[in-house]
């Protein structure tokens, strides 16, 4: 019944890391202008869609988050390494990159078409103002700001001081992505010519020498030119006596006419 014991000792330890089924990937996004906070704070819960086990014990997901880079407009992009932790303190990462992009264009309300009467001096003030509206047009960005431009040259040479120009205006968001609108800024020239001058009537007697003075007239888009018809009608009772209708046309650049009499 004499015996002996020897005590051993088995230690059984967990050093083996928890095994990455499947690793975090990365994901973009269009950019929402307000951070896509729900897209980030889902893809962090999901670990970037990682997966892992343990042959020991559970698991437990950490990443190293901090925040978004601060790109154009509200885009950023933040790489995360994901850490999976088991029981025992062995832990794998796998790392992914989340982004916000922008590709979309600004949206835009079109530009309209203006037409201006004449005033002789390139309508500076309408022509400034209809570009610096940007023609009427507006426009919005999800994801930021937006700037307009437009490629303005110069009026074209019409009759008088009329002339019109097609003029493109761009809005351009803060990332570059951009949306143009055409439209077209016209002077036209309806108004005719106004007479200045022209010679009242008269009444002379057969010895009396006849006097002959022009019309003249003006017009605030251009030039004004003055033609003459005279009409004679004759006195059936008196052949001496007949009247002398003068008729005045005053015609502009534009072939806008008026007209006077004497």
């Amino acid at each position: 019944g004499n015996e002996t014991i020897h005590e051993q000792t088995i230690e059984v330890q967990d050093t083996t890391s928890p095994i990455i089924v499947a690793s975090s990937m990365d994901a973009t996004f269009e950019c929402d202008g307000a951070g896509n906070s729900v897209d980030l704070s889902n893809w962090l819960d999901s670990n970037g869609g990682a997966t892992a086990t343990d042959a020991c014990g559970g698991v437990m997901w950490t990443n190293d988050f901090d925040a978004l880079s601060d790109d154009c407009g509200a885009t950023g992009a933040a790489t995360v390494t994901f850490t999976a932790t088991d029981d025992c303190g062995n832990a794998t990462s796998t790392t992914a990159t989340f982004t916000i992009e922008d590709t979309m264009a600004p949206e835009v309300m079109a530009a309209a078409d203006a037409t201006v009467e004449c005033d002789g001096a390139g309508n500076s003030v309408d022509l400034s103002n209809w570009l610096d509206s940007n023609g009427g047009a507006t426009a919005t960005d999800a994801c930021g700001g937006v700037m307009w431009t437009n490629d303005f040259d110069a009026l074209s040479d019409d009759c008088g001081a009329t002339g019109a120009a097609t003029v493109t205006f761009t809005a351009t968001d803060d990332c570059g992505n951009a949306t143009s609108t055409t439209a077209t800024f016209t002077i036209e020239d309806n108004e005719a010519p106004a007479f200045t001058f022209v010679p009242g009537d008269y009444t002379i007697s057969c010895e009396e020498s006849l006097v002959y003075e022009g019309a003249e007239a003006m017009d605030v888009c251009g030039n004004a030119s003055v033609s003459l018809i005279e009409e004679i009608i004759l006195d059936a009772n008196c052949p001496q006596a007949y009247m002398i209708v003068r008729t005045f046309t005053a015609t502009d650049d534009c072939g806008n006419t008026s007209e006077a009499s004497q």
